[in-house]
């Protein structure tokens, strides 16, 4: 049962990092009848293989007799990065498995990617595609004999506290669909102490809404494909667009994919961007304003222009933060709000306004009433971030604090912090209620906020101080210079030299050399060439 008390601090050895380069994997734990604390995990993407793999590295005597189960709906590890099932695609209102689409690569170098000491294989291409990434999420499972704790197709429907502020715990209703048992799932419950929510946020997709759309849908011309207005979950092949007048909404990473591929097949692509964005470089698009409405003919824009011969809209409008379990009819901890007037301080419970999980302690632990800190925790909530190690930082803080929930700091202090971390965003003038768990510039650099959820656990003398940063010089040196490397890249594969660039490369020294490497070629061949800097940042695709 969870239970907020001070504890004797443990003084944990330099292994319960979990970034140790030569670590030999660990046994699976037999099952114990009576466990000292039961731990419930919900999604095997990269956040809920970094919390296993972490609870694993603290010292044997601290985790003796803990028993952790991580739940997982799909077929195996990877979350988004696991490809749909065979099968024909699912159709609104019903959503796909995953937005992942057969042309998608990383969009940063994957040394940059990786759970500390523990990289990819010889020779992988720098910008690999998602068979790589799902592939090494595997291999990682596999490595350190985590799949023992996995359960697949096993759904978590509903997760209730029964307790209060100081103990309590989770009453699981889980859903078990065998892929080759009965056509109904069996339904079980569980209970536990500790509940770590590591299920991705690219799920439920956000569709905005204009007036006029029913209209436009229902009225396509004659001989023409019939009308749709699709969100980027949705979109998979860019020759389905051939031929087609498309508007891409959204220049985020779907939309920029979107652009660049379906810019190649479509009759005309337009880009619809906000104020602040530009068209996707070397995107075949027009660029347009923001859309304002529909008419039963046109697609109007805000500068009152209009298009009446599109056929179809892909939304790269992003997901809402939203989690069905925790929240109504299924259960009552994470209300569900778009236009909610509570803050962090007086919420009376954990609310989502669909942008925004709040009030939390540096993305990770709830501060709800009614919930002790350690009994609700998140991994991987941050957005624009590198997400196996900075998912590694966090499920360090969340395994010391469920070793010793004295580790944290009190309920006040910690709703303080997250208070000053709000008005920093609204000094910068930024609205938090709407960046969310967005890492901006304004606040803080996604390495910015590992190395402090870190340095953190090392200033409570949690983990000895060595005097490093958790995120090392070349994981800042290639997320700050992705799109130079990716270049470098694309000219390397253009010249057939691609290979002569990964040979040798297996340690993360290794890697860090290679980029450091592709950085000067490429510095050198621009300023020779007298390509002007920030010149041509799309990120390339093979």
């Amino acid at each position: 049962m969870v239970r907020l008390a001070s504890f004797t601090f443990v003084l944990l050895p330099l292994a319960a990092l979990g970034y140790e380069q030569h670590q030999e994997p660990f046994s699976a734990l037999p099952d114990v009848k009576t466990p000292s604390k039961s731990i419930a995990i919900v999604g095997a993407g990269s956040g809920g293989l970094a919390i296993v793999k972490t609870i694993f590295d603290l010292p044997e005597d601290v985790r003796d007799g803990w028993e952790v189960v991580l739940y997982e709906q799909r077929r195996d590890v990877g979350g988004v990065w696991l490809p749909d099932p065979p099968g024909p695609l699912p159709r609104p209102p019903k959503l796909p498995e995953s937005p992942l689409y057969p042309l998608l690569h990383t969009n940063t170098p994957h040394p940059t990617m990786t759970y500390p000491g523990f990289t990819y294989p010889p020779f992988t291409p720098l910008f690999p595609s998602h068979e790589y990434v799902q592939q090494y999420h595997a291999d990682y499972a596999e490595q350190y004999n985590l799949t023992g704790y996995l359960r697949f197709h096993h759904k978590i429907v509903a997760a209730n506290w029964v307790g209060d502020s100081v103990e309590g715990k989770w009453d699981l209703e889980i859903e078990v669909q065998q892929p080759h048992g009965p056509p109904r799932p069996s339904i079980s419950r569980r209970s536990f102490d500790h509940l770590i929510v590591a299920n991705g946020h690219n799920h439920y997709p956000h569709v905005p809404h204009w007036d006029g759309t029913e209209g436009w849908l229902a009225n396509t011309p004659p001989d023409t494909p019939k009308r749709e207005i699709v969100h980027s979950i949705y979109y998979r092949d860019p020759a389905r667009y051939t031929n087609r007048t498309v508007v891409i909404v959204g220049a985020g990473a779907s939309g920029r994919d979107a652009a660049l591929q379906v810019g190649q097949t479509a009759r005309v692509a337009y880009q619809s961007l906000t104020p602040t964005n530009e068209p996707t470089p070397g995107a075949k698009v027009v660029p347009k304003p923001r859309i304002a409405y529909f008419t039963n003919a046109s697609v109007v824009f805000e500068d009152g222009t209009s298009l009446d011969d599109v056929d179809s809209l892909i939304l790269g409008t992003g997901y809402h933060f939203h989690i069905p379990f925790l929240s109504p009819p299924h259960s009552s901890v994470l209300s569900v709000d778009p236009h909610t007037t509570f803050n962090s301080t007086t919420a009376p419970s954990l609310i989502t306004n669909l942008r925004y999980i709040f009030p939390t302690h540096k993305h990770i632990f709830s501060l709800a009433p009614g919930i002790p800190p350690t009994a609700l925790a998140f991994v991987g909530l941050p957005v624009l971030v590198a997400n196996c190690p900075s998912d590694i930082a966090q499920s360090l803080l969340i395994a010391h604090a469920l070793a010793n929930s004295s580790v944290l700091p009190t309920h006040a202090q910690m709703l303080q912090e997250l208070v000053e971390r709000e008005d920093k965003l609204r000094a910068a003038g930024l609205d938090p209620y709407y960046v969310g768990h967005r890492l901006v510039a304004e606040s803080e650099s996604d390495q910015d906020y590992q190395d402090g959820v870190v340095q953190y656990l090392k200033d409570v003398g949690a983990i000895p101080e060595d005097g490093k940063k958790f995120v090392e010089p070349w994981r800042r040196l290639g997320r700050g210079k992705a799109r130079l490397l990716a270049r470098a890249w694309q000219r390397a594969v253009q010249l057939g030299v691609d290979r002569e660039w990964l040979e040798g490369a297996q340690t993360e020294e290794e890697w860090a050399d290679v980029m450091e490497r592709l950085v000067e070629w490429q510095e050198a061949y621009e300023e020779e060439h007298g390509i002007p800097e920030f010149e041509d940042q799309s990120v390339w695709y093979l």
